[in-house]
């Protein structure tokens, strides 16, 4: 079967070409959506049977017909009386588009002019602007600040839009339980998963007091939050997205080694030769503590120091930020964890992120093993419900806690009880800044949540 394919922003003006270019009979096999259009699929073998062909023609219009309309109805939303952010979106994108053509099509014409033969300058250097007119002209949809720009309003939208369906869960909960509702508004303020809420809520005998209510609830999160004892020696690798705070924990597990065990024993080696100081400020800390911090460059150079290393108590490994979504750099990531013997595998878990996004950082790096969390950046955080959730939910042990960028003060072993009574305090103090209509009476009875330490991380260590 001979077909082809005909490009266009949208599908009235694919079925245009198609008209124009094969008549009312063109035999219609896909149209689909493709960046910047759509894409439709037209058979060009004549069937022998001209009856038969038309029923099939008409068939595949009314098919493709109903499938323009939906892509249409995609890219041309029906008017409102409101404009909203969808709205803009959509909008900024057919102007970027229109953009997009204008740009191709002048680049098409410096590239034609470009062709003509021009006379010869002996020893004349050519510019830039010269030798790019002699490129391909690439068409590109967006320019990267439109494209960061897009990307940030889409993740903005997309938590006001969890938030909105989480509430709306424990709406419905509370609808189909008017016993717990009380229960309900208590989980829904620490930023409780709603499907685990539920789960907790029916092991909760509902004739029982509120007060009562929330002290069993604080008891059945403490039982199942894992919680596992921090390795006091091997091999420790620490993986997670930018920004996590792996180097800031490393700094500190490897002081309070010191402190309590002295600097013979002890050994750090980093792969992250990505991001930009890194590795001078493991190197700082590790002149500080008079420790060996080693650099590796590549797998085949890492695993060769991790060999000579093994000798030591306790080595901290530390690795570059990487991307939940980059699938690659986590591959490549599992390829150097699984060549060192022996290593343990922790995740760090920053707090302050949104449930979902913590929830796609575990998933992401589930291939790796991972023994325990380390969860950071809880001085930065609002509610802790959501880690909490996630730590359950995935059945991930959580080994450390980091609360703060001091070394090595702000980072202790993990405690059910202590995170679950933090938990507390914190959502109380979320629910009376999110209400500021309650007396100022009340508002003085909150507990008070974690202090933020604002002050540049130092280290404050004697050895």
């Amino acid at each position: 079967m001979q077909v082809k394919k005909y490009r266009a922003v949208d599908s009235q003006q694919a079925m245009r070409m198609v008209r124009a270019a094969h008549g009312p009979d063109a035999v219609i096999l896909d149209l689909h959506t493709i960046e910047g259009g759509v894409e439709v699929v037209v058979s060009l073998d004549e069937a022998a049977n001209h009856g038969a062909a038309s029923a099939q023609v008409a068939v595949t219009e009314n098919a493709a017909q109903q499938l323009a309309r939906q892509i249409s109805q995609q890219f041309s939303p029906a008017p409102r009386s409101e404009r909203t952010a969808l709205d803009a979106l959509l909008d900024r994108q057919k102007k970027n588009a229109q953009m997009a053509q204008e740009t191709a099509a002048s680049e098409r014409q410096n590239l034609g002019a470009s062709r003509q033969p021009a006379p010869e300058m002996p020893n004349q250097p050519v510019s830039r602007g010269q030798s790019e007119q002699h490129q391909s002209p690439q068409l590109a949809w967006s320019q990267q600040d439109e494209l960061l720009t897009l990307k940030q309003e889409l993740s903005s939208m997309k938590s006001m839009l969890m938030e909105q369906l989480k509430g709306h869960n424990w709406q419905q909960a509370s609808f189909q339980a008017p016993e717990q509702r009380e229960l309900n508004q208590f989980l829904s303020t620490l930023d409780i998963d709603p499907s685990l809420g539920k789960r907790l809520c029916a092991e909760i005998p509902a004739d029982e007091s509120d007060s009562l209510q929330r002290e069993i609830l604080k008891m059945l999160l403490i039982k199942q939050l894992p919680v596992a004892a921090p390795p006091s020696s091997g091999a420790i690798c620490l993986v997670g997205p930018q920004g996590a705070g792996k180097t800031t924990t490393i700094a500190k597990i490897a002081a309070q080694y010191v402190l309590n065990h002295g600097r013979d024993g002890i050994a750090i080696l980093t792969t992250d030769v990505a991001r930009v100081g890194a590795q001078e400020q493991l190197r700082a800390y590790g002149r500080i503590l008079q420790i060996p911090v080693h650099t590796a460059v590549d797998i085949e150079e890492a695993v060769k120091t991790y060999r000579i290393l093994r000798k030591k108590k306790l080595v901290l490994i530390d690795t570059a930020g990487m991307s939940f979504r980059d699938s690659k750099g986590i591959s490549e990531l599992q390829q150097l964890t699984a060549a060192m013997q022996d290593v343990q595998v922790f995740v760090t878990l920053p707090a302050d992120a949104e449930a979902y996004v913590q929830s796609e950082i575990i998933d992401a790096y589930a291939p790796l093993a991972p023994q325990g969390a380390v969860i950071t950046r809880i001085d930065e955080a609002m509610r802790l419900g959501g880690v909490i959730s996630n730590l359950i939910q995935h059945r991930l042990p959580v080994v450390w806690c980091a609360n703060g960028p001091k070394v090595p003060q702000n980072l202790s072993a993990a405690d059910g009880t202590k995170l679950v009574n933090m938990a507390v305090r914190m959502g109380r103090a979320f629910e009376l800044k999110s209400r500021p209509e309650r007396e100022p009476s009340q508002s003085a009875q909150a507990v008070p949540g974690p202090v933020v330490n604002s002050s540049p991380a130092r280290l404050s260590v004697r050895v």
